[in-house]
């Protein structure tokens, strides 16, 4: 009876999501979180409690071996790649992407277009990219230069497309590692099962947001970590302070809030040992001030002010306004966004891993230590981040909170591994209950590649258009599911490119600024839901006085 009824409540629930996917519903996230936990969970606790047994059981659950996990997660992961390379899930995507073409070109900024001026809050609209900054001694993306500077490796060898995917397969490889250094093997295994069966590190495993690498470093950081304090070796601390400095300089504010919880936990639990205590001071201290003086460089090249970062001036701002630790402002921010993010995590990650989670953190007993130092990594994040009030754009899980999801998975392994324990579960059962949530996150996958490719439409669509119109200007305008500032689509030596890319924000000035540039025709490109398809508009440029030095 319960085993048919956990049968149809998975199959309802396959069907509701599709229909919220066919539709676009996504309303019906708060209906298929109360099928979740209000009609499974109870369905499962009942299944598994109808079949305890009286002797203790192993909690070993057949699995894929690493290699197998792995490798099935990448026949998804990098076709899903390829394809929103050519559209967009975040904008911070297409500044991320031009910034690696600057490095490849060489430079270190782009050459600026025509109209720049020294005040960036003047940019014509036309030249107005999101996230970046356009000044008279050059143009450039606002983000630190750490993930540009990796994915500059794949536009050098013409596949950016591929290395999210390797360093989401590493972060796997990672994962597996740390279950098995403090836990067991069974752990590591069911940690990356629930990761590769989460929407949320499905969707940020492709594409080009930099979450991926400063994910990998924070789990290398965490495994360097409890080596470091199993071995009592100084070279695993090196290597933990080596990666929160990588990471510092990609993800700044979450490489700091990371680096504050795994420093502490390092000095903590060596307190007795007053010599080993202070060298990773020690460590932490040069590897700290070696990658803050990165950032101080980073900040005088590019702002020509060593304390002003580009996050700041792309905001005119001394400071960057994209954090606030004004209480008002942050309870403005949890109102307003607060409840999608709490959604979106639900959604977003493996069933019910999170109520696994707290139950690892409050029964283990073997492991607590370790058990504590994952809970505040994740924990950290999500309070940190607080004091970010604005939304991220939020796609399956609340990205600002990535690089601490590892340690859920790894918690969550853990939890269902001391529940089978301690309830006395039996194989049968369990494995029963693991294949019904691997079904119903296996036609969430599917939704999340759907949704992937639905939304970068529009982008992929206006992406192969233009590069069939005549040379010249190119105008982006806005268009239903298509916003044309955050889609960059220029070459770094944009000068001696057939295509000239702005954005189409005033239709009377597109002859005056075609003019500018000295192009002979210039071309508005939108996007027609309707058809799916992109519209094609070129005119022939009719210029009375020359406004600017010729660009090719």
């Amino acid at each position: 009876m319960l085993l048919a009824l956990l049968a149809i409540l998975a199959l309802f629930y396959t069907v509701l999501l599709w229909i919220g996917v066919v539709h676009s519903y996504h309303h019906l996230h708060i209906l298929l979180l109360v099928f979740q936990y209000a009609l499974i969970l109870p369905a499962i606790w009942a299944y598994l409690r109808a079949h305890a047994t009286r002797e203790s059981q192993d909690a070993r659950i057949s699995l894929p071996s690493r290699t197998g996990i792995v490798f099935l997660f990448a026949v998804v992961v990098f076709p899903l790649s390829w394809l929103s390379t050519r559209g967009l899930l975040n904008p911070d995507e297409s500044g991320y992407s031009f910034e690696a073409r600057i490095f490849v070109s060489g430079h270190l900024k782009a050459a600026p277009l025509v109209g720049a001026t020294a005040n960036v809050r003047a940019t014509p609209d036309e030249d107005f990219f999101g996230n970046h900054v356009l000044r008279p001694d050059g143009w450039f993306p606002k983000f630190p230069p750490g993930w540009p500077g990796v994915l500059a490796v794949g536009y050098a060898v013409s596949a950016p497309w591929i290395i999210t995917p390797i360093l989401s397969l590493l972060s796997l490889v990672t994962i597996a590692a740390i279950g098995r250094q403090i836990f067991s093997e069974q752990v590591g295994l069911l940690a990356i099962c629930f990761a590769i069966l989460s929407s949320f590190y499905l969707v940020n495993s492709i594409g080009m947001m930099s979450h991926a690498l400063c994910g990998l470093l924070s789990a290398l950081a965490c495994f360097c970590l409890f080596r470091g304090l199993d071995t009592g070796s100084l070279s695993y601390f090196w290597g933990m302070f080596a990666c929160l400095g990588f990471a510092l300089q990609v993800r700044p504010y979450t490489a700091f809030v990371l680096a504050v919880v795994m420093t502490a936990a390092s000095l903590w639990r060596t307190r007795t040992q007053p010599a080993f205590c202070l060298r990773i001071f020690a460590i932490g201290c040069l590897v700290g001030g070696i990658a803050l003086f990165a950032v101080l460089v980073y900040n005088q090249l590019y702002t020509g002010n060593w304390l002003q970062s580009p996050y700041a001036l792309a905001a005119g701002a001394q400071a960057p306004p994209e954090l606030s630790f004004h209480p008002a402002r942050i309870w403005q921010g949890i109102a307003q966004y607060g409840r999608q993010t709490f959604e979106e995590s639900l959604i977003g990650i493996f069933p019910f891993a999170y109520l696994l989670a707290g139950y690892a953190v409050f029964s283990e007993q073997e492991h607590r230590s370790e058990t504590r130092v994952l809970a505040a990594i994740y924990i950290s994040l999500v309070f940190a981040y607080l004091a970010h009030p604005e939304g991220s754009g939020n796609f399956f899980g609340e990205r600002f909170h990535f690089e601490g999801i590892f340690a859920v998975f790894l918690l969550a392994a853990r939890g269902a591994v001391l529940f089978i324990e301690r309830w006395k579960i039996s194989r049968s059962a369990v494995t029963f209950a693991l294949a019904v949530l691997v079904m119903m996150q296996l036609s969430q996958q599917a939704a999340a590649a759907i949704t992937v490719a639905r939304q970068g439409e529009p982008y992929r669509k206006l992406r192969a258009a233009t590069a069939q119109v005549p040379n010249g200007i190119v105008f982006l305008h806005d268009s239903p599911g298509f916003v044309a500032k955050h889609f960059n689509l220029n070459q770094a030596d944009w000068r001696h490119a057939p295509h000239i890319f702005l954005v189409d924000a005033d239709p009377e000035q597109r002859n005056e600024w075609a003019c500018r540039y000295q192009s002979s025709t210039w071309t508005v490109a939108e996007y027609d839901p309707k058809t799916h398809s992109a519209l094609l508009d070129t005119q022939s440029t009719s210029c009375s006085v020359i406004t600017a030095q010729p660009t090719k």
